[in-house]
């Protein structure tokens, strides 16, 4: 016979403390508790976002650099283009223009040629509606103006810029010799005249000239009268000298073709 169970036995004990651990219970738990747990999760979300919006305006920014920069690149390359046929085309054209050049100057020395062969003497040049001697052989300054007296003209008389010009550059590239012009003071000193008897006006004296020197020993009398005109110089090319030097000569006389 089993023992009776007698209530007023029992002792029923209070759990004043609920266990964590046990897995029949459940923790309601506070609400200022949860909501301190979830609140570092939204700041997460929160930076990923802007991070992500960052990112997104960073790729946005760097395409349409690299739009620019290839527009440019485009646009450069059609510029750089375009300047190869700007050169290409000058290139050609500077070409013709050469040959066109070449073409006058050959026609320019063929017209001078014929205007010389039938404006002049035999050996003489034209220009300018004159004809100029240019002797190989050498005489006094005396001797070189009956010279050119006997061939139909005179020592050459310098009226302008251009014919001292015209002299010089023959005496530079084809003579290179000093001449005899026809200038000189032998009747009055520092009176020059010209061989027709007019007055020197247009003057091309090399600097320091005319000295009228009287030699080494200072004992030729008559000084230097008659004027020559010198290659190695420019445009200012006339010294005085003594007459009596033997000197190549220009001669000079009116053209029968006047252009």
């Amino acid at each position: 016979m089993s023992e009776d169970v007698v209530y007023s036995e029992v002792v029923f004990v209070r759990r004043n403390k609920v266990d964590s651990n046990d897995p029949d219970q459940c923790q309601l738990g506070d609400s200022s508790q949860a909501s301190q747990k979830t609140k570092p999760c939204v700041d997460c979300v929160r930076q990923l976002l802007t991070a992500l919006c960052i990112l997104t305006a960073l790729t946005v920014l760097l395409t349409g650099g690299l739009i620019a920069v290839s527009y440019q690149y485009v646009d450069t390359e059609k510029r750089f283009k375009d300047l190869e046929q700007l050169h290409s085309a000058l290139k050609e054209n500077f070409t013709e223009l050469s040959a066109v050049l070449q073409d006058m100057d050959h026609r320019q020395q063929n017209l001078s040629m014929a205007l010389n062969n039938s404006a002049c003497p035999k050996d003489w040049e034209y220009y300018a509606g004159k004809c100029y001697y240019f002797s190989s052989n050498k005489m006094n300054w005396e001797q070189s103006r009956d010279s050119c007296i006997s061939d139909g003209g005179h020592l050459v008389i310098i009226n302008s810029g251009d014919e001292q010009e015209f002299l010089m550059r023959n005496l530079k590239t084809k003579y290179k010799a000093r001449f005899w012009i026809g200038l000189t003071d032998e009747k009055n000193e520092n009176q020059w005249l010209w061989v027709d008897n007019t007055k020197l006006s247009i003057k091309y004296w090399i600097k320091s000239e005319p000295d009228n020197w009287k030699g080494p020993k200072g004992n030729d009398y008559k000084g230097e009268d008659c004027v020559i005109i010198t290659p190695e110089l420019n445009t200012q090319s006339w010294s005085d000298g003594f007459c009596s030097t033997l000197y190549r000569r220009i001669c000079e006389t009116r053209s029968s073709r006047q252009i």
